[in-house]
């Protein structure tokens, strides 16, 4: 059962050393940028503290009871809190679990509760929390995930035991995609990923690649008249609008990169310079990292209420514009 990654590998020695000394804290607060696998190690340690016969590096044997029960999703006192049918984490999920983690445990051991992504709480949810993260109870470990923890309220982060996860070095994270996929971009893969292997791989597995192939040749069709910006604006928010935010700013970046005679090998998109080289000589700098700061302001709306539909068509008309 033991699915923990290389680049995890000192997070979870470290845990479970704390474990085997009795230190183990009430609550957890795993941390970095999406594509590391925080879930993926959440549900291992939550596997390995409630595993019957948890093997000598601490990971879950697979195969007694209640390694059973977590195969199942039926372990009684196992809980998971995420998003629903909203963009946030509401106050009566979280009212729910501080309830449910203040009775006796069923089986006996220990309570764990995964709260994800814990950012997502709005405000009531995340001052309900406290009580619990002040007084947990014996046996119980909360463990939130988050991709963006200056986010989460300070009362929250200093009642967790931080647990940052890093990117890996390149040649660590390459030779692990190599196992997963006979792809022969992985180092393209890893720099429109950020270096999160798990991001790269995902790229390969949804053919993400052919999606931002065509969304370039649009995105820079708009500045010839080839393309309407509303009918893009409507094609394109209904695909995956983080990942077409995140194209084009690293399209800009290295328009910017190219009008100030930066070295090739630091383009993100070196498999669309022949596209971008032209553009970048006829676009003044000053505009570009206006849109730039455009994008950003755009990112940062993702998960709000924003009509993305008039996002869109606000950005495609601003990039027609610039000069």
């Amino acid at each position: 059962m033991n699915k923990i990654y290389p680049w995890q590998q000192y997070q979870w020695q470290q845990i479970q050393q704390r474990n085997t000394l009795g230190r183990m804290p009430h609550s957890l607060l795993l941390s970095g940028v999406k594509g590391l696998g925080k879930y993926e190690f959440a549900q291992q340690l939550a596997n390995s503290m409630f595993c019957l016969a948890p093997e000598e590096d601490g990971a879950a044997c697979g195969g007694c009871k209640a390694c059973q029960l977590i195969q199942a999703g039926t372990h009684p006192d196992f809980h998971i809190v995420g998003l629903e049918d909203s963009k946030v984490i509401k106050i009566d999920q979280i009212r729910s679990l501080c309830i449910t983690l203040g009775k006796k445990p069923q089986m006996g051991g220990y309570r764990v509760a995964i709260i994800s992504p814990a950012d997502a709480m709005n405000t009531n949810a995340a001052n309900g929390l406290l009580k619990t993260l002040e007084e947990p109870g014996e046996k119980t470990l909360l463990i939130l995930l988050s991709s963006q923890p200056a986010s989460l309220p300070a009362t929250i982060r200093s009642r967790c035991q931080k647990v940052n996860f890093t990117v890996p070095e390149t040649l660590e994270a390459e030779k692990w995609l190599k196992q997963q996929s006979d792809s022969n971009e992985t180092s393209l893969l890893l720099a429109l990923s950020g270096g999160a292997p798990l991001n790269a791989l995902a790229y390969i597995e949804e053919n993400r690649l052919q999606t931002r192939g065509e969304f370039i040749q649009e995105f820079l069709g708009l500045k010839t008249g080839v393309q309407n910006p509303l009918h893009m604006a409507d094609k394109w928010n209904k695909q995956q609008p983080a990942y077409c935010l995140s194209w084009m700013t690293s399209w800009v970046m290295d328009l910017i990169r190219l009008k100030s005679s930066v070295e090739n090998e630091q383009l993100m998109n070196k498999d669309h310079q022949k596209h971008l080289q032209p553009m970048a000589s006829e676009l003044d700098l000053k505009n570009l990292f206006g849109f730039l700061d455009k994008l950003g302001q755009c990112s940062r709306q993702l998960g709000t209420q924003v009509n993305l539909q008039l996002l869109f068509e606000d950005l495609f008309i601003t990039w027609i514009k610039i000069r």
